[in-house]
């Protein structure tokens, strides 16, 4: 029979093994995801798709790092499995990488979903380097698994597909950007202000249309529904409508989308200027920022002074009463000098007295 002190003994002895069991072997990570390959290839300019398979006790997201510090490309971003098929496709637009926000090169295939798209190094102006560049999930120094994304050189693509907003108002590209530019709203155009929109390699685009001044602040989210790349809002500022629903439309063939909107200010006011802003959906950042202008002079109709000319009738009517009268008063003055006396008849008396003492004259000679 044992004793009770060696069996005491070999039972915490058993409970210390366990113990250093469960520390020794590393319970299985939630966020278990490895690359479906070692390396992911293509040229300058193309889009690279990377896919991850998860564990069957992983969690929904992991945390992706693509690029180096060293290699001077380095984005972190966070992968969502959306409809949990257990695995997750980016797609890495190398036309853009680098050179503009994360979230507007990199994305996720199909309905899964990327937030979070942070660069961790300088914007770059021309495409990326041909080369390789480290794929990491998991923590960026401690990463559950790594692959390597290969870029190789395309003679053809020396300069970016999708070209990065430029200052250069020559640039034909930038004629759909608002960057910079004033958008005015006046009179002449019945108060509508009209504000072009470049996706770029989004289908989507968050348009944000605000003034500290007035409070006025409405969100928008755009959507290219036929493909072509652009669009273009147009804003009636001279609305007193209590959406923007009502006074805010797309181009044919785009949608947009009131996101929010204070609705304690639902109108735009003459003699205001506001803020826009253009961004990718999810952005934190503006990728470009303009300036509506509305004017003093909106639902205001221009004065005009209109002479009118007499007509020929009026001013020979109005000579001829003026020559009458001018000949009238003429004939009345002369009058006035030889007979006019002042008493009615007098110039007659004395004619006829005159012609009495004559006679009386001749009758005594």
């Amino acid at each position: 029979m044992m004793r009770s002190s060696n069996a005491h003994t070999l039972t915490i002895a058993a409970l210390l093994m366990v113990v250093l069991a469960s520390v020794a072997t590393p319970v299985s990570a939630a966020s278990q995801y490895e690359f479906t390959d070692d390396a992911y290839e293509g040229e300058q300019g193309d889009v690279i798709e990377i896919t991850l398979n998860a564990s069957a006790d992983a969690n929904d997201t992991v945390d992706v790092h693509i690029g180096s510090e060293a290699a001077g490309f380095l984005v972190h971003a966070t992968a969502t499995d959306e409809n949990d098929d257990g695995n997750v496709t980016l797609a890495l637009n190398t036309s853009t990488a680098g050179q503009v926000e994360a979230s507007s090169y990199l994305s996720a295939v199909g309905n899964d979903s990327v937030s979070n798209a942070t660069q961790a190094t300088d914007n770059i102006t021309e495409l990326l380097d041909a080369g390789s560049y480290s794929l990491k999930v998991g923590s960026m120094n401690n990463s559950s698994d790594t692959s390597v994304l290969s870029v190789k050189s395309n003679e053809s693509a020396t300069d970016p597909v999708e070209s990065t907003p430029s200052d250069d108002g020559d640039d034909e590209s930038s004629e759909l950007d608002f960057e910079k530019t004033v958008i005015t709203a006046d009179a002449a155009s019945d108060g509508v202000a009209e504000i072009p929109v470049q996706f770029g390699s989004n289908d989507t685009a968050t348009l944000l249309i605000a003034a500290d001044e007035t409070g006025y602040d409405t969100t928008l989210e755009l959507t290219d529904a036929d493909g072509d790349g652009d669009a273009v809002v147009s804003v009636d500022a001279t609305s007193d409508a209590e959406s923007p629903q009502e006074y805010i439309t797309a181009s044919d063939g785009d949608e947009f989308e009131v996101v929010s909107t204070n609705e304690s200010m639902t109108a735009l006011q003459k003699g205001i200027d506001y803020d826009l802003e253009l961004m990718p959906v999810g952005a934190e950042d503006a990728a470009t920022i303009g300036t509506l202008v509305v004017e003093e002079n909106l639902n205001e109709t221009p004065q005009t002074i209109t002479t009118t000319e007499p007509t020929t009738e009026q001013t020979t009517s109005e000579q001829t009463d003026e020559q009458t009268t001018t000949e009238s008063n003429v004939s009345a003055t002369t009058t006035g000098e030889s007979t006019d006396t002042g008493v009615p008849g007098f110039g007659a008396a004395l004619a006829v007295v005159a012609l009495v003492a004559a006679a009386f004259v001749a009758t005594r000679q």
